[in-house]
């Protein structure tokens, strides 16, 4: 890997092991090598955020056919989460909503927001999923962190009420969900990232601050390093949006990238997937362009 670029390494390396051309030319990502169908809208949004955060940079990447890739899931006001399906996420579309930030056509992250505005449940927080019952920290957080980018502060801070009166522990960390009264307790570290984003965008900051320090503490050591890359990518993006933890939150991505320069990288494929390093469902696509993400916030920092 160029020790110059190994941002731009790492995307060419995702570009190879993914990126495929139909007959016709037109483009598909798929889950990595080996595999032939076409990646669900969840690892679009990384590699379609990875090439957003590589064009700052100047790189020349496909942005553009990425865009119209994704749009081809576009299913009525929303996006569903597999090609040739209907069912919709609305943490799908409002991680794809903050993508479309920084896109060069801002107004989809207006409509995704509308579109995802309509999972708020009537007893508070965002669906999950259309058709479910089940209202988690990745979509209210997610819908709360878009909404403050926009400038929806009414909207935001309503679902961050519910969410910090739900699912916030004494700790200050988020559990995963609520269904049917009983709490899903699990802690991941986008759950973290999402919330502490869109406090930080409300002027929250000693909550945001909160939260942060708390996900610090237990994100450390071996539990940062199975973590699985798209989580991390989310959470260090939001905490470098906090003032009082950015110095901590630097060194602490620094030391990680280090680690997977040095451990995760298989030198031929010039993927990251040495050293048990985390993975998300074993995609090397996705864990893949959230790591390229990871290596541009570093340059960042």
């Amino acid at each position: 890997m160029d020790s110059n670029h190994p941002e731009r390494d790492a995307w060419e390396a995702l570009v190879r092991s993914a990126f495929r051309r139909s007959w016709r030319g037109r483009l598909r990502v798929t889950d990595g090598p080996g595999r032939r169908s076409q990646a669900a809208l969840w690892g679009l949004v990384h590699v379609l955020w990875a090439a957003a955060d590589l064009r700052e940079l100047g790189a020349v990447v496909p942005l553009d056919e990425l865009v119209g890739l994704v749009k081809t899931f576009r299913r009525g006001a929303g996006f569903a989460a597999k090609p040739r399906t209907r069912r919709r996420y609305f943490d799908d579309n409002a991680w794809l909503g903050l993508v479309a930030l920084a896109l060069p056509d801002p107004g989809l992250a207006s409509e995704l927001l509308s579109f995802v505005k309509t999972g708020e449940d009537p007893s508070g927080g965002i669906l999950w999923v259309e058709g479910g019952t089940s209202r988690n920290t990745c979509s209210t957080a997610s819908a709360a962190w878009l909404a403050s980018s926009l400038a929806d502060r009414a909207f935001a801070h309503r679902v961050m009420e519910w969410l910090n009166a739900t699912l916030r522990g004494s700790d200050g960390l988020y559990a995963d969900s609520v269904e049917g009264g009983r709490v899903e307790p699990a802690v991941f570290s986008y759950i973290q990232g999402a919330p502490v984003a869109a406090l930080s965008a409300l002027g929250r900051i000693d909550q945001a601050d909160a939260t942060a320090r708390s996900s610090l503490a237990l994100f450390r050591d071996e539990r940062l390093w199975h973590e699985p890359p798209p989580f991390l990518a989310i959470w260090f993006r939001a905490l470098l949006t906090v003032p009082t933890v950015r110095a901590e939150v630097s060194s602490l991505l620094a030391a990680y990238v280090d680690r997977l320069r040095r451990d995760g990288l298989d030198t031929g494929s010039g993927l990251f997937t040495r050293g048990g390093v985390g993975t998300y469902d074993r995609k090397p696509t996705i864990d893949q362009a959230a790591i390229v993400q990871l290596l541009v916030m570093r340059t960042r920092i």
